[in-house]
């Protein structure tokens, strides 16, 4: 009897021990992420935030940061644009955290896709999350009852569950954000399991970090060591700071009305030019704003027009109008042509871009003074170039009448008023009327005595 207990209690023992040992090896096999963080802000949702997102990315890639801080105070933005930006963070294979703050800021709309796609979502005391039912391009409701806003809105809610469920957030509160467009306080979303924190700074989200296992890329789970991790602040393009200023919907919506009122001034007052050239612009601006036009495609469409306003000086003159409209447009569209940081570190120069406006500008207005000069000039060739010539009278004029020498050839001549001419006086051609000279004695030198 006590063999049996001895026996029963070896293998208990025995099978503890196996326990544990495989838990602690299933422990350490969890990769611990250590390191510096990339820092970016993100504001208005659209062409601007999709690209500095994109960049900032490979940026931790490239630079083999422990992950990425979004710092997000946005009041939402363009659907398409918050689908990129989900995608990639949830692809990512590196750990992705978001703060809403500092208090004050806002995930408003698209920015509560962006929040709950966080691998560890934290949001500042004094902000909110939610009212992302979808909308119009200009703010409208989408049509009662349509068709349209049936599908809209069910792939919207859909789209916001799917992020919740793979995130393990309270999926029933995530539509609500779509479905009633419901808003709710940083520490109602963190009661409800909408985000992992509240938290007033970036240094208390990184201690409470620490420690936690997430999930990245396909399904692979790692652990964060935070506690002491330093911050890299990302650095926007000059290409970047452009388009986060024509992401704003208001300057859209007025780029996108001047750019109508300019063109259709133009198409009713030919000539005028300003306002063409003007609403030319704006237009493609706004539609580069509004992820209508990709940001390539828009520069290169910036680009030919400016050209051809900077050309269209030669045949136009118009005081430079169009050569400095084009100028302007051109610089601009070669600025959001290629981004300094893309994938393959392709880059356009300032010092290629100057120049290069310079010189077809300077052509541009070289040209056109050769036209205005030369349609200014005096004609020197045909009829009228015999116009202020000198003509040698070869007979007395009878009745105002007699014939001239010019230019080696025999002209009938008529003289203005009742002067007399005689042979060898000297005649200044006036006008010409079919093969009759009008002239008028030249004057006569005066000398000094």
């Amino acid at each position: 009897m006590f063999l049996r207990v001895c026996v029963l209690i070896l293998s208990l023992l025995s099978s503890f021990s196996t326990k544990s040992l495989r838990a602690a090896d299933e422990t350490a096999a969890i990769p611990i992420v250590s390191g510096s963080w990339l820092e970016v802000e993100i504001g208005i949702i659209g062409t601007a935030s999709a690209d500095i997102l994109e960049t900032a990315l490979r940026e931790v890639k490239d630079n083999n940061y422990a992950g990425l801080i979004i710092v997000l105070d946005t009041p939402g933005g363009a659907l398409e644009a918050t689908r990129t930006m989900v995608k990639e963070i949830l692809a990512a294979p590196f750990p992705v955290i978001v703060w809403v703050g500092p208090s004050g800021a806002h995930a408003g709309s698209a920015g509560s896709f962006i929040t709950l796609a966080g691998h560890f979502a934290t949001m500042a005391p004094g902000t909110n999350i939610g009212a992302a039912h979808p909308v119009q391009g200009m703010g409208q409701d989408l049509e009662q009852g349509s068709d349209m806003r049936a599908k809209v809105e069910n792939d919207t809610i859909a789209f916001m569950e799917s992020i919740a469920k793979l995130r393990g957030r309270n999926v029933e509160m995530a539509r609500s954000f779509v479905a009633t467009s419901i808003s709710i306080t940083a520490e109602e979303a963190l009661e409800n399991k909408v985000i992992d924190l509240v938290a007033g700074d970036l240094t208390q989200v990184l201690k409470a970090a620490d420690g936690r296992t997430v999930t990245v890329g396909e399904q692979k789970t790692v652990q964060l060591k935070t506690a002491e991790a330093q911050r890299v602040q990302y650095e926007k393009s000059i290409r970047q700071k452009f388009l986060e200023i024509l992401s704003n919907p208001n300057l859209f919506y007025l780029l996108f009305i001047a750019g109508l009122l300019g063109i259709g001034f133009e198409l009713t007052h030919p000539g005028t030019l300003v306002p063409g050239v003007i609403g030319a612009i704006s237009l493609i601006l706004a539609l580069i704003s509004s992820a209508v036009l990709p940001v390539n495609f828009g520069a290169m469409l910036l680009i030919v027009a400016s050209v051809a306003f900077m050309v269209a000086e030669v045949f136009l003159p118009s005081f430079g109008i169009l050569g400095i409209g084009g100028f302007i447009g051109f610089i601009v569209g070669s600025t959001l042509l290629v981004d300094s940081r893309n994938e393959l570190g392709l880059a356009i120069s300032w010092l290629s871009i100057i120049p290069s406006a310079l010189v077809i500008a300077g052509f541009a207005f070289l040209v056109s003074y050769l036209v205005v000069r030369n349609q200014r000039s005096k004609i020197q060739s045909g009829s009228e170039g015999l116009i202020g010539q000198e003509a040698l009278a070869l007979t007395d004029f009878v009745q105002n009448l007699g014939q001239v020498r010019l230019q080696g050839e025999i002209w009938t001549a008529e003289i203005e008023g009742e002067i007399p001419v005689h042979i060898g006086d000297k005649l200044e051609v006036l006008a010409i009327h079919g093969l009759t000279l009008r002239v008028r004695k030249s004057p006569s030198p005066t000398t000094k005595g």
